[in-house]
């Protein structure tokens, strides 16, 4: 028995301390599992920030097409337009 004992050590001793750094570095390990994650969360927010700027440039792209205002508006701030007949006027600043 007491040869037995220090016989299996060599074998099982090993083998377990294999097996825990594949656990934790190995290709499935669990530092591979937390990088993965942590890119996943990083993934699924910015394609939750991608959706809201297409919900945002749908609505304007509607607005558009089917609001003469918004357009008006648009061409007026952007553009520095002005109806015919309009007369602007402009100030220096200080």
């Amino acid at each position: 028995m007491s040869q037995l004992f220090p016989r299996l050590l060599k074998i099982v001793l090993p083998v377990l301390i294999l097996t825990a750094l594949l656990t934790v570095f190995g290709e499935r390990g669990i530092i591979k599992a937390s990088k993965l994650t942590s890119e996943r969360d990083d993934i699924r927010a910015k394609v939750e920030k991608l959706r809201r700027e297409n919900q945002y440039l749908r609505g304007e792209l509607s607005s558009l097409r089917s609001d003469r205002r918004y357009v008006e508006n648009i061409a007026r701030k952007d553009l520095g337009l002005v109806r015919e007949g309009e007369t602007v006027y402009r100030f220096r600043g200080e």
